[in-house]
């Protein structure tokens, strides 16, 4: 019985493997994640909820960022250090680490936090100096925008007028349309809840551009 169990684990496991394979090798040629059948036929798998459950396991392992029931909504995560199996990545791809959060509303307490990091097609961003930040807030929602998106920033310490940036006052970190208002410049948002913020002090500082998104489901 007990070499019958260690015997279905390592099945299991090898399984687990090949899917987490795919599922690199996928989302590196084609630059998004796979669907739960291209899954089933890449990987070898007849049904569709075994594949839910190695996607949760991969999940658990923090292999992936995985949300049921969101159409092509694999992440891959940072695996350094991992007992997981690792393929090169492409000349094509380029893996950016998320920063951490900023507000698309008030101004928040700039925070770093560089636990996730996520593979791009390096056509979206060319050969430019990109991070990633994980929006919070609403105030941007008019230029499409939303709470929850990762926002690419392409790094660069000026701007023109028009121009969504990620901006940082003091300590504090924002992302919004820059522009001018009675010939002084100020940081703009996308919601009618929310008032422009001075933007010309000594304080005040440009972390990037705004070149693209990721986000996970549209409503």
């Amino acid at each position: 019985m007990a070499a019958t169990s260690r015997s279905t684990e390592s099945k299991s496991a090898k399984t687990i493997e090949r899917v987490y394979k795919y599922v690199q090798k996928y989302i590196h040629e084609n630059a998004l994640s796979p669907s739960v059948r291209d899954i089933c036929a890449g990987a070898g798998l007849k049904s569709t909820s075994s594949v839910h459950a190695y996607l949760r396991k991969l999940d658990e392992m923090g292999l992936i960022e995985y949300r049921p029931g969101m159409r092509r909504a694999i992440i891959l995560k940072n695996t350094e250090g991992s007992e997981a199996p690792s393929e090169s990545i492409p000349a094509d791809v380029v893996r950016l680490t998320c920063l951490g959060k900023i507000t698309a509303g008030v101004p928040i307490y700039a925070h770093e936090d560089e636990s996730e990091s996520f593979y791009i097609n390096k056509s979206i961003i060319g050969s430019n100096d990109c991070f990633l930040l994980k929006v919070k807030g609403t105030s941007m929602i008019n230029a499409h925008i939303l709470d929850g998106d990762y926002l690419i920033i392409r790094k660069q310490d000026s701007c023109d007028e028009g121009d969504i940036i990620a901006a940082l006052i003091g300590d504090e970190a924002t992302v919004k349309r820059y522009g001018y208002l009675n010939g002084q410049p100020y940081l703009f948002p996308e919601n009618e809840l929310y008032s422009p913020i001075p933007f010309n002090t000594a304080e005040c500082k440009v972390l990037g551009k705004v070149v693209g998104l990721h986000r996970y489901s549209i409503s």
